[in-house]
Parts: structure tokens; sequence; C-alpha cells
């Protein structure tokens, strides 16, 4: 997406499912042969194809996020960032570059082919037995994390001021079996086990989606239940007017800009976003990689099998940090990509005009922030 976007158009909405969700990442298993059908939460593709099932396709989706109503209103809830850790004395850090020039014994276990500069990042030296951290924290807590108020370099914040909670999601594991799709019957002996996953109450999946034509009418007007994910399951779609991503700062003192993965990321070259050629990465903090399967809408099981794809995604909460030649390319570029899709198709469409699935569904949706 670019700067020139009509912000104004933007719309949230939130999924809440009937019951279970169960979606596959993808990947190949053999039904009685001890076989296990991994489940993960949906895809911005699963939530993309539930939504264009009920409306038509948008011109973009972003997301899904989880989001939490305290009866009046949602609020965002995000991946913890991959640069915070926490002490034995419960104290949170956010792991900085090392001054001066790079210790010879430090360690980066990114490829660094397309990033010959990249600086492995560091622990502060009063963290004692730090461990990477995770859970969720609200989208205000995360705005702080951005404007660079939440952790002052080199100290510590208590735990509790992250306001960190639980995964919502939790899992119920099943058993199923082969079933014969062309006769519609069941394979004897043909057992496996998978996970299906439940919403805690008052928790929803989010999205922000840019309708066109009638579409934002429909919103307003109700979708009714829509399919979610496999097994025909199913999901009420409701408008969540107040719904934001964190705001992002106005000015990036040094030409510093943070980028932090809001939804799942598939680039050309893996792990490393596309960025602007007068930009330098400095250092990046990559969670483990997920396994995602992608398919172009199709009617029929042949379809669905030939169109399929299977990506390797950066995880939610992974971080890099930037250096732009001065504030206002920095603040420019930040501006524009805040709250959209970072991929090769953004930059790719402002010569061809074309559109990329994997962007207009919500892969790769960043926000930006400060550091120091």
């Amino acid at each position: 997406m670019t700067g020139g976007h009509d912000r104004s158009r933007d719309r949230w909405v939130v999924l809440r499912p009937h019951d279970t969700v169960q979606v596959r990442d993808g990947r190949s298993f053999d039904a009685g042969a001890g076989g296990v059908a991994h489940s993960v939460r949906p895809w911005p593709s699963t939530v993309a194809g539930a939504l264009a099932a009920g409306m038509g396709e948008p011109e973009s989706v972003r997301g899904p996020v989880l989001a939490h109503c305290d009866g009046e209103q949602w609020e965002p809830y995000l991946p913890v960032p991959a640069d915070l850790v926490v002490d034995r004395e419960h104290d949170v850090w956010r792991m900085c570059l090392p001054e001066g020039p790079e210790d010879a014994s430090a360690v980066c276990d990114l490829d660094r082919a397309g990033a010959p500069d990249l600086r492995p990042p560091a622990v502060p030296e009063d963290a004692e037995e730090p461990e990477p951290l995770t859970g969720l924290v609200p989208g205000a807590v995360l705005q702080d994390y951005l404007h660079g108020d939440l952790i002052a370099p080199g100290r510590a914040a208590s735990l509790s001021a992250l306001d960190r909670t639980a995964d919502p999601v939790a899992a119920e594991p099943r058993i199923g079996v082969g079933l014969d799709l062309e006769a519609r019957t069941v394979k004897g002996g043909l057992l496996y086990r998978t996970t299906h996953l439940r919403l805690d109450e008052d928790w929803a999946f989010a999205a922000e989606l840019t309708p066109v034509g009638d579409q934002e009418r429909r919103l307003e007007e109700g979708l009714g239940p829509l399919r979610f994910g496999g097994l025909s399951r199913m999901a009420d779609v409701a408008p969540a007017p107040g719904l934001a991503w964190p705001e992002a700062p106005t000015s990036y003192p040094g030409g510093r800009v943070l980028v932090y993965t809001a939804t799942p990321a598939v680039w050309e070259r893996g792990w490393l976003p596309p960025l602007p050629e007068d930009a330098v990465l400095e250092t990046a903090v990559v969670g483990d990689p997920l396994p995602m399967a992608t398919a172009s809408p199709g009617r029929d099981h042949a379809t669905f099998k030939r169109r399929r794809a299977l990506y390797w995604a950066v995880p939610p909460g992974s971080v890099y940090l930037l250096k732009f030649p001065n504030t206002d390319d920095a603040a420019a570029w930040a501006a524009a990509q805040h709250g959209r899709a970072l991929s090769p198709a953004a930059y790719a469409r402002r010569e061809t005009g074309e559109r990329s699935r994997l962007d207009t569904a919500g892969f790769g949706v960043v926000l930006t922030g400060v550091w120091s």
C-alpha cells in the first residue's frame, strides 16, 4: 500500500466463531499411520476468504488479530514484541544494539544474504538470566512500545506494566477419520489426530478491511453467519467501530524506524522484508517460521489441490530496526506503511498496477515505531 490510500474507507469487523475453529497448516499427513493433522489459528487468507464468500472480494483485508470486548468496546491484542525479554526478577528488558564496533564474539543465526551489515542485538548486562517473553499485550501497551515510552533504553519495566495476557485460544485434541471425497464415504481404519481451537468468552478474531461498491452498506446491515475454516464451521461477523491499530509516532529521531510484524509475513527473501533502497537494516529479532498454506478460490477439491501452495511465514511479533538517511524520509515511509501490508507487490504495483493476493489478504501487515 502507498501513502495515497484513502484510509477513511477502512472498516473493522470481528468474527465470533459459533463453536471451535479448525484450520490446518497445509502439511501433508497419513491417516491411519499415526498421522497428525497440524492445526493453526486462522490465517489472514482464512479471514479474507470468509469475508469474500459472504460479501464479495474487498479491496484488501488486514488481519486477523485477536480482540477482546469489555462489554462495550473492542481492543486489539497483539503478540509481545520479539525484542523483549524477562529476567528472573520479573523485570522486562528491551534488546538493543551494542555501542561501538560490532562484538566479534556475538552470533547472529539469520542468513545475512542481502543484509551484509546486520548486527546482532544484545540484552542489557543488568538483565539476570533473561528469557524470551511470550503472550499478548493490548493495543495501548503496544502503542507505548512503538513510541519508545514503554521501556527506556538500558532500563527495565515491571512485568505488570505490560498488562500481558495468556493466549485466549484453547486447544482441544480430536480424533478424525479419513474420507473418500468422491464417494462421500468413510475410509475404514484411517484414523488421525487433530486439534480444534476454541476462543475464550468475550474474544474474537478481528480484521480491518477496505470495502468496495456497496460492501460498506452490507457490513452495516450485517452479513450473517459465514463459513470460517474447515469442516463447515461458522462464525458471526459484525462491525467493530472504535477498534484501531496502535497509533504510530509522528517523528523518527535519527531516521531510525522500528518495524513490527502484526500478521504472518510471506516475503520473497524469507525472513528479510522488502525495503527501500535508502534504508539500512541494522538488526532483526525474528521468531520461528510458521508453515502456512493458501489456495486460490475453487469450488471442487481437485481445483483446490492444484492451486494450493505452502510457504514459511515470518511470525507476528518479529521486529526489524531500520536506519534512513534523514528524519523526513523515515517519517514519510513509516506513515505510509503503518497498518499496511509490506510485500513485494507494494513496490511492483507502482510500476505495473498489479495486486498480490497475499498482500490484499492481509499477510505482512506491519506497524512502525521508534528505536534508540
